[in-house]
């Protein structure tokens, strides 16, 4: 047997084509975290799913088996069918047990990977394809914004991001101020897909290296009302999105913080159970642009850990189906720290542990600040 792929590969099956019309296909479409989506044609011969490179379509995690699934035609529907994996295949939510007829549309959760089968014209597949890496474009220049983890000085800062399967709309910066101060912000846009993600990156290049309307990046009530007047929904496709914003003093450990429309971040010491900190305020491009906001203090005791992160993180469903709430992600903050693990990575592998196999259905992305 061959040794395993390091990344998810494919066997493309040629499609058959009609003389004289145009041929309407059936086409899988992979979405593997941190890959662009991938297409193959589904044609007479059967297509073999597992994590091994003898397959069809190579997924190479742990979470799927050396031979996973298939997908086959019968006539002219397309099948799949699971040849007893360990961890299942999930149809539209559902296990599947053998054989199931997909509909177009249809969409498989196999471990940390998606499946859809799609079924129409050829050239409407291409479009779709074409879009499809746009998305992807759009995906990687949001983490490209990203600030990289800081080890040393007043304010530590690691993070982990996981996007989703499709493209979202958080994002997040930190950045420390000429008078020594430290700004830190996430920020969630309603939505996702190429709408989402331009408006996430016009306001992490916002506030990258300043701030809206010219208003003092030390005032966060200041920055939201400004960011209020410039991204307001009825100019931004219906858009809006939600906001955790500070400013941390190390002369005073006092932080100023406000948030709009998001739920709060918590601060206390590691291990045990931390305060929520938040402001009542609508979320961004839903006031009218004249809004004042509000914001507040908290001191930051010696040793202090400040944890931000989307609702990706505690917006999942649990293995038995049912929705987690924040209430139910909130211990997670309070366990005890996991030797050679950073804390986002804990709290991630905490998330994923929790939920239901497959991706994400939303972004993922949690900052964890410490202050010595």
């Amino acid at each position: 047997m061959s040794d395993e792929s390091d990344r998810t590969m494919m066997r493309r099956v040629p499609a058959q084509d009609d003389a004289g019309a145009e041929p309407l296909l059936h086409m899988l479409v992979v979405e593997a975290p941190g890959e662009a989506p991938r297409r193959v044609a589904l044609g007479a011969a059967p297509l073999r799913v597992g994590r091994v490179p003898d397959n069809d379509i190579v997924l190479p995690s742990s979470e799927i088996s050396r031979a996973h699934c298939t997908f086959a035609l019968r006539g002219d529907e397309a099948m799949v069918t699971d040849l007893g994996s360990t961890n299942g295949c999930y149809l539209n939510g559902v296990r599947i047990h053998g054989s199931e007829a997909l509909r177009s549309g249809a969409r498989l959760r196999l471990g940390p990977y998606a499946i859809t089968h799609l079924h129409g014209p050829r050239t409407q597949l291409e479009r779709g394809d074409a879009l499809e890496r746009d998305l992807a474009k759009a995906g990687r220049y949001v983490l490209a914004l990203l600030p990289p983890p800081i080890t040393d000085g007043p304010v530590r800062v690691d993070w982990r991001f996981l996007p989703c399967i499709g493209v979202g709309g958080d994002g997040f910066g930190y950045r420390a101020l000429p008078d020594g101060r430290f700004i830190v912000w996430l920020m969630d846009v309603a939505g996702h897909g190429a709408g989402a993600s331009m408006l996430a990156v016009s306001v992490m290049n916002t506030l990258r290296e300043g701030s809206p309307a010219g208003a003092d990046p030390g005032n966060p009530a200041a920055v939201l009302a400004g960011l209020n007047g410039g991204f307001q929904m009825d100019r931004h496709g219906g858009l809006y999105f939600t906001i955790w914003y500070a400013v941390y003093d190390p002369g005073t450990r006092m932080l100023r913080y406000a948030s709009a429309g998001q739920h709060a971040a918590f601060l206390g010491l590691p291990g045990t159970e931390p305060i929520p900190l938040s402001t009542r305020n609508p979320g961004i491009g839903l006031a009218a642009p004249e809004r004042v906001f509000g914001e507040a203090t908290a001191l930051v005791p010696e040793g202090a850990r400040l944890t931000l992160f989307s609702d990706g993180a505690f917006e999942v469903q649990a293995r038995d189906g049912t929705q987690l709430t924040l209430r139910d992600f909130i211990p997670h903050l309070a366990a005890p720290p996991e030797p050679g693990m950073s804390e986002p990575e804990r709290l991630l592998a905490a998330i994923r542990d929790s939920s239901r196999p497959g991706p994400m259905e939303d972004d993922v992305a949690i900052l964890s600040l410490d202050f010595p």
